[in-house]
């Protein structure tokens, strides 16, 4: 496939996501959508995206149209290829649609799928960053779940110091590679 093919494939791709996605909603009602989130993606423009006649489709207007229709930009990006169907990530380079998601939505590149061959490793100190992130998250998920004891079947409560204790290392950590923690740490332990 040629690099102008695979880059229509691609929008292509989002096209028949959007289309499906909207069902019959009009292409106006989306557009309406995207002014509401606070930028316009134009009528004619989704009408574009959606037969092909579009050749790109700008970052912006990617991440509204996903947001507009209640789903992700790497949902749209994906469409039809998840989990098993095979989908040409970058030129001449194939992975699953599940791989391609995960990377996509900043995970790492699974480095034994054909895609990842020759390329460079992952910025190492930003992949660990989006890791302890989403670590982050599901101790502090893991926390609050646990301190609403009989409102749930989550773990017992005596786990609540080690849970905190795990955030704290957490936020630490993300601390050291440059994230950015809000006041108070966004956590629940309190």
């Amino acid at each position: 496939m040629t690099q102008q093919d695979w880059q229509q494939t691609t929008v292509d791709r989002v096209g028949e996501a959007v289309k499906a996605l909207r069902g019959d909603r009009s292409a106006q009602w989306l557009s309406d959508v995207t002014d509401e989130l606070g930028c316009r993606v134009g009528r004619s423009t989704i009408s574009d995206i959606e037969n092909g006649r579009r050749k790109y489709i700008a970052v912006h207007e990617l991440i509204l149209i996903a947001a507009a229709l209640g789903t992700s930009p790497a949902v749209l990006l994906t469409f039809g290829s998840v989990p098993d169907g095979e989908l040409e990530l970058l030129p001449g380079r194939n992975t699953s649609g599940i791989d391609a998601a995960d990377w996509i939505g900043g995970g790492r590149l699974n480095r034994f799928t054909p895609a990842a061959a020759g390329l460079p490793q992952d910025h190492e100190p930003s992949a660990q960053l989006i890791a302890a992130a989403r670590e982050r998250r599901r101790v502090n998920s893991a926390l609050i779940e646990t301190q609403l004891g009989g409102l749930t079947d989550y773990p017992d409560p005596a786990l609540v110091p080690a849970l905190k204790e795990r955030l704290s290392g957490l936020i630490s950590r993300i601390r050291e590679l440059g994230g950015v923690i809000r006041d108070g740490g966004g956590d629940a332990s309190g």
